[in-house]
């Protein structure tokens, strides 16, 4: 089959595979790449890293990621590379149920196929930047990144202690807070973070160097985040998805974007047809209606924003508020034509105490199957039960990688 580009959010077929017919994605965020590691207890005290947190690099942590690479060559400890990020993880969710879709493939064949999932942002023009370049395409995830000369490309450092140096069974991916015995027994991590090239993007470079995989792409999702790095360019996109009746998502991604960037967000708010956060962000976003009186729970906050007049004026329209709550039932609100807002609650399945082993990425990972199922015009009842899932599977993985055997069934809307 000719990879030929499928414009206005057109559908795609999977040469070679069993997949059925689905919408492109564009992903728009900070794309880092990640480097797993063992190092010796020292290495940590020298750069005052703490357990199960994250630290920022600055000043003499610099030197620390060629420090890392020189310490795996020299005393053979375990070193793996990754990609991460927000929209990055979002994007390798989305993949991964597509390529559980396709069967096993060779890394080669991945690499021939046409690509479903895009991912928009900043590295910099260097071997961190090729190497995670690499690792998307590897993965079968189409990089569209804008390179940025005056930036390295962002990394970040999980890494662990040497296990010579400790009696815990080893596992770099793991920030867990279960550390009782059994298999699921973890080490304790620590993090590192330099945002570097993805804090930065070209607006040029969308114009002009990947509108043809924006008009390809059906559905669009961008982190909230990227409206501090170029808040052009998700105006950009949201508006030319309103145009062509193209599918248009926002993550919230944090508190603190919506506590200072709140006024970014709803901007963009009239063309979004999804929006994605934790209870927490909502709150925060809703802080100074909050203080008017208004919006004192979430389910008010997210009756307020379903109810954001659209740009387009489309009143049989939906958006649709995604809100999820921990392990107490998510939330989604939408809007229906002449009757408000219907506010449905759906129960997250629990995970067993033993099999939970990381906190980070569950939303990441919720957004990826919600929208794998928009990809397939799936209901929202289902989008929802399949986000539920990917979000359970994403906090009981001991690796970079997800794995969907037994994702549930779509029901198309």
């Amino acid at each position: 089959m000719a990879e030929t580009p499928i414009a206005n959010g057109g559908t795609a077929d999977v040469p070679g595979s069993r997949a059925p017919q689905c919408q492109r994605l564009l992903c728009m965020g900070g794309s880092l790449l990640e480097v797993r590691a063992e190092v010796p207890k020292a290495f940590l005290e020298e750069y005052k890293l703490r357990p199960n947190a994250v630290v920022q690099v600055e000043g003499h942590m610099q030197s620390m990621l060629s420090e890392i690479g020189q310490l795996s060559g020299e005393a053979g400890l375990a070193l793996e590379y990754a990609a991460t990020g927000a929209a990055t993880n979002t994007a390798l969710t989305v993949q991964a149920l597509l390529q559980q879709d396709q069967g096993p493939m060779s890394s080669e064949a991945i690499r021939r196929q046409t690509p479903i999932v895009s991912i928009l942002g900043g590295v910099g023009r260097d071997q961190l930047g090729y190497k995670l370049q690499d690792f998307l395409k590897q993965t079968g995830i189409q990089p569209l990144f804008s390179e940025i000369v005056s930036e390295s490309t962002g990394w970040t450092a999980l890494l662990c202690a040497s296990r010579r140096e400790r009696a815990e069974r080893p596992a770099l991916s793991s920030p867990s807070e279960d550390k009782g015995d059994g298999p699921h027994k973890l080490a304790v991590v620590y993090r590192a973070i330099q945002a570097g090239a993805a804090n930065q993007y070209k607006l040029d470079h969308l114009r002009f160097k990947v509108w043809e995989q924006v008009e390809a792409a059906g559905v669009v999702y961008a982190e909230a985040t990227f409206l501090t790095v170029s808040f052009e360019s998700v105006k950009i996109l949201a508006e030319h998805c309103a145009k062509m009746g193209n599918t248009f998502c926002l993550n919230l991604s944090a508190p603190y974007v919506c506590r200072y960037f709140g006024d970014r967000i709803l901007t963009v708010m009239p063309y979004t047809d999804f929006v994605f956060g934790s209870e927490t962000e909502y709150m925060a976003l809703a802080e100074q209606k909050k203080s008017e009186g208004l919006c004192q729970d979430v389910d008010s906050v997210a009756t307020w924003l379903a109810r954001m007049p659209r740009s387009d004026g489309e009143v049989e329209r939906r958006r649709h508020i995604v809100v999820t709550c921990g392990s107490r039932p998510s939330l989604v609100a939408s809007t229906w034509r002449g009757y408000g807002v219907k506010v449905q609650r759906f129960p997250v399945p629990p995970v067993r105490n033993r099999s939970f082993v990381r906190k980070d990425g569950a939303g990441d990972a919720f957004a990826g199957g919600f929208l794998y199922g928009l990809m397939h015009e799936a209901d929202v009842d289902s989008c929802v039960q399949l986000a539920l899932y990917c979000a359970s599977v994403a906090v009981q993985r001991t690796g970079p990688g997800y794995s969907f055997k037994d994702k549930p069934s779509l029901d198309k809307t």
